[in-house]
């Protein structure tokens, strides 16, 4: 058998191959190459350091292949992936990157340690030894979140238009049974993002890639199928809530258009905003629809307390055996967040991470209080005559329009920005390729059908707001909320305790019981034409 043209040129004592052996775990480098490498010509003067660093640093690492392998099926399944989701939804540049300059761009890791040839490196023996690599693609990496921003994001997530339905969903379930539901269904938010966190810990990745790892490519698709489902049933309600206001906003002003108008003509605003590729470009309007909604927060307390104060305290019911279905819908919708928990937690550094625990559960815990406060305050307030949303059942007047017509434009702003992440999904599914592919027009068009979409459905939605977001609380959020986390986790850590197992499991029954019961009665209701 006759040897390899490199092993013929070089042949290193026998000590040094045995050491070569031992240090390299790659069997097909070559050792000779090795030894070359390494040796420093002193009759170059003192240009011959230079390029004996300059022929070590553009070596690649050398690993074995199955090391290698599994690098890279890491990275294809992995990290690139939940970099992908976490990074091109937020800046345009990422788009041309590779996966290692994804991975070194969210890792913080500086661009001069990208191996390339010297040639697209620019490299030279004049070039700093310390000198950072030029990258036309590179970009400077995002700062890592503090604790104090991911409370701020977290709020984001959790406080929504939902807390405007919180005081007639306390009618629909009554004074003394709101609260109560609203508190298991705060403890079982809590621990099902303690679950899909533990999850993460231990496999990394998306919410979809947890459920892949749980049970296959199926696993990943209910994800994705359940966040388009929740996202796109937001959007509906935002499309109801725009027009219901606007057409009260209109008719004190002796403008009379129909809700269902107002419906179809959003689509004529709808259809240019979900062209907007980046989710960074909303960063503005999504400042404007904050603020706004805490400026109607604070002026529903103040009529209320001024209604209080005049008037007293309105009858109001304890239980309602009734209409107690529509509020447990309510109360899921009002409290669904978890999409975001995960690109949270991300963020933060690995110190930061092991107070995100405590974090989730001062921020429920304080949203808790403070739903329950609103909503008891404006039920006490109005008394039976609340309306699904409780600015409409205020005075009519010059203060209670501005606040009709600012959340309105605040849920007009929102629209895109929540159904960014079912487009993303949908168009993953179809295969679209990201910006680059030149196919941007059969993207829009995509879009634009899936706008037209939410449009019709709340357009025929639009009679029933209450039970309209009922039923998204209880089909479209509670697969996301209670069911998946534990039912992956069962899955994914089967040596768990009796005890363990038993809460997962019964928290998975509890999700599947209200998904069924609530969307049945709800959509029974609405056939019949029920209160």
């Amino acid at each position: 058998m006759s040897s390899s043209p490199t092993t013929e040129i070089v042949a290193p004592p026998e000590g040094t191959v045995e050491l070569l052996k031992r240090t390299n775990s790659e069997p097909s480098v070559v050792l000779a190459s090795d030894v070359e490498d390494k040796v420093i010509d002193v009759a170059d003067g003192h240009l011959a350091f230079r390029r004996a660093h300059m022929r070590l640093s553009q070596r690649a690492p050398q690993v074995s292949p199955e090391v290698r392998a599994n690098i890279l099926h890491a990275i294809d399944n992995v990290y690139n992936p939940f970099i992908s989701s976490m990074m091109s939804q937020d800046n345009d540049r990422y788009d041309n990157l590779d996966a290692s300059q994804r991975i070194r761009n969210l890792l913080n890791t500086p661009m001069s340690f990208i191996r390339r040839g010297s040639q697209s490196l620019g490299y030279s023996e004049l070039t700093p030894l310390s000198a950072a690599t030029p990258s036309s693609k590179s970009f400077t990496p995002a700062k890592e979140t503090t604790l104090s921003q991911a409370f701020l994001a977290l709020l984001k997530a959790f406080v929504g238009t939902g807390v405007l339905f919180l005081p007639q969903g306390f009618k629909s379930g009554g004074i003394l049974f709101a609260p109560t539901l609203l508190l298991c269904v705060a403890i079982l938010t809590v621990f099902a993002i303690y679950r899909i966190l533990q999850c993460r810990d231990r496999f990394g990745g998306t919410y979809g890639h947890i459920g892949e790892m749980a049970y296959g490519i199926w696993g990943h698709r209910m994800v994705q199928i359940s966040i388009v489902l929740m996202q796109a049933g937001f959007c509906c309600s935002y499309i109801i809530f725009v027009a219901q206001n606007m057409n009260e906003v209109l008719a004190y002003f002796g403008c009379d258009i129909s809700v269902g108008a107002l419906i179809l003509l959003q689509t004529v605003i709808y259809i240019p905003l979900s062209w907007i590729r980046y989710i960074s470009y909303f960063s503005v309007s999504n400042l404007i629809a904050d603020a706004f909604i805490l400026y109607g927060v604070a002026y529903i307390l103040g009529c209320s307390f001024s209604s209080l104060a005049e008037v007293g305290p309105k009858p109001v019911e304890y239980f309602n055996p009734k209409d107690y279905s529509i509020f447990i819908g309510t109360a899921v919708f009002t409290f669904e967040g978890i999409g975001l928990v995960i690109p949270t937690q991300a963020s933060l550094s690995k110190e930061a991470q092991k107070h995100f625990i405590p974090l989730i559960l001062a921020t429920v815990a304080g949203l808790f209080c403070f739903y329950c406060f609103f909503a008891s305050v404006n039920y006490v307030a109005i008394g039976e005559n609340i309306e699904p949303l409780v600015v409409s059942s205020l005075a009519r007047n010059g203060w209670t329009i501005s606040v009709q017509a600012g959340y309105s434009i605040a849920q007009l702003l929102s629209y895109p920005l929540f159904l960014f992440p079912a487009v993303k999904i949908i168009e993953d599914m179809l295969l679209l390729p990201r910006r680059s592919s030149g196919l941007k027009a059969q993207k829009n068009l995509v879009r634009a059908l899936i706008v037209i979409m939410t449009v019709m459905v709340a357009y025929f939605g639009q009679d029933r707001l209450d039970l309209f977001v009922s039923i998204v609380g209880a089909f479209c959020c509670v697969p996301l909320s209670f069911i998946y986390p534990p039912l992956f986790y069962l899955k994914l850590f089967p040596d768990t305790s009796f005890f363990s197992k038993f809460l997962d499991t019964s928290v998975v029954l509890i999700g599947i019981v209200t998904f069924i019961f609530v969307t049945w009665s709800n959509i029974q209701k609405w056939q019949s034409g029920a209160m």
